[in-house]
Protein backbone atom coordinates (compact mmCIF):
# COMPACT_ATOMS: atom_id res chain seq x y z
CA UNK A 1 0.00 0.00 0.00
CA UNK A 2 2.89 2.37 0.70
CA UNK A 3 4.15 2.12 -2.89
CA UNK A 4 0.65 2.84 -4.16
CA UNK A 5 0.43 5.92 -1.95
CA UNK A 6 3.76 7.03 -3.36
CA UNK A 7 2.45 6.48 -6.89
CA UNK A 8 -0.61 8.58 -6.04
CA UNK A 9 1.58 11.37 -4.67
CA UNK A 10 3.78 11.23 -7.77
CA UNK A 11 0.71 11.47 -10.00
CA UNK A 12 -0.64 14.45 -8.02
CA UNK A 13 2.72 16.20 -8.46
CA UNK A 14 2.88 15.32 -12.16
CA UNK A 15 -0.62 16.73 -12.75
CA UNK A 16 0.14 19.88 -10.75
CA UNK A 17 3.31 20.57 -12.74
CA UNK A 18 2.02 19.68 -16.21
CA UNK A 19 1.56 22.97 -18.07
CA UNK A 20 -0.25 21.15 -20.91
CA UNK A 21 -3.28 20.67 -18.64
CA UNK A 22 -5.92 23.32 -18.12
CA UNK A 23 -7.93 23.81 -14.94
CA UNK A 24 -10.80 21.60 -16.16
CA UNK A 25 -8.49 18.72 -17.03
CA UNK A 26 -6.78 19.02 -13.64
CA UNK A 27 -10.16 18.99 -11.90
CA UNK A 28 -11.23 15.82 -13.71
CA UNK A 29 -7.90 14.08 -13.15
CA UNK A 30 -7.86 14.89 -9.44
CA UNK A 31 -11.38 13.51 -9.08
CA UNK A 32 -10.32 10.34 -10.91
CA UNK A 33 -7.28 10.00 -8.63
CA UNK A 34 -9.50 10.42 -5.57
CA UNK A 35 -11.77 7.62 -6.82
CA UNK A 36 -8.75 5.44 -7.54
CA UNK A 37 -7.49 6.01 -3.99
CA UNK A 38 -10.92 5.34 -2.44
CA UNK A 39 -11.16 2.14 -4.46
CA UNK A 40 -7.93 0.79 -3.03
CA UNK A 41 -5.89 1.48 -6.17
CA UNK A 42 -7.75 -1.19 -8.14
CA UNK A 43 -6.81 -1.56 -11.77
CA UNK A 44 -10.03 -0.08 -13.08
CA UNK A 45 -12.61 2.42 -11.92
CA UNK A 46 -16.21 1.96 -13.04
CA UNK A 47 -18.21 5.18 -13.07
CA UNK A 48 -20.79 7.01 -15.13
CA UNK A 49 -20.22 10.18 -17.10
CA UNK A 50 -22.76 11.94 -14.90
CA UNK A 51 -20.83 11.02 -11.74
CA UNK A 52 -17.55 12.20 -13.28
CA UNK A 53 -19.10 15.48 -14.39
CA UNK A 54 -20.57 16.07 -10.93
CA UNK A 55 -17.31 15.24 -9.16
CA UNK A 56 -15.25 17.47 -11.43
CA UNK A 57 -17.89 20.24 -11.28
CA UNK A 58 -18.59 20.23 -15.02
CA UNK A 59 -21.81 21.65 -16.38
CA UNK A 60 -21.07 20.93 -20.03
CA UNK A 61 -20.88 17.53 -21.73
CA UNK A 62 -18.66 19.13 -24.36
CA UNK A 63 -16.13 20.18 -21.71
CA UNK A 64 -16.22 16.68 -20.24
CA UNK A 65 -15.51 15.03 -23.60
CA UNK A 66 -12.66 17.43 -24.39
CA UNK A 67 -11.08 16.82 -20.99
CA UNK A 68 -11.41 13.03 -20.97
CA UNK A 69 -9.97 12.93 -24.50
CA UNK A 70 -7.02 15.13 -23.52
CA UNK A 71 -6.22 13.00 -20.46
CA UNK A 72 -6.12 9.96 -22.76
CA UNK A 73 -3.91 11.75 -25.30
CA UNK A 74 -1.44 12.65 -22.55
CA UNK A 75 -1.56 9.04 -21.28
CA UNK A 76 -2.83 9.82 -17.81
CA UNK A 77 -5.73 7.40 -18.26
CA UNK A 78 -7.31 4.88 -20.56
CA UNK A 79 -11.04 5.32 -20.95
CA UNK A 80 -13.58 2.84 -22.25
CA UNK A 81 -17.05 4.38 -22.41
CA UNK A 82 -20.13 2.28 -21.77
CA UNK A 83 -23.38 3.88 -22.75
CA UNK A 84 -25.32 1.81 -20.21
CA UNK A 85 -25.39 4.11 -17.17
CA UNK A 86 -26.03 1.15 -14.87
CA UNK A 87 -22.77 -0.55 -15.88
CA UNK A 88 -20.64 2.59 -16.05
CA UNK A 89 -17.60 3.42 -18.11
CA UNK A 90 -14.18 2.04 -17.27
CA UNK A 91 -11.14 4.18 -16.47
CA UNK A 92 -7.64 2.90 -15.80
CA UNK A 93 -5.09 5.25 -14.24
CA UNK A 94 -1.73 5.05 -15.98
CA UNK A 95 0.58 5.30 -13.00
Amino acid sequence: MASQSMTLLNLYCKVAEDTRLNVWQVSLMLFILMLWHKGGYQGQIKISRKQLMTGAHFGSISTYHKCITRLQELEYITYHPNYDSYKGSTIRVMG
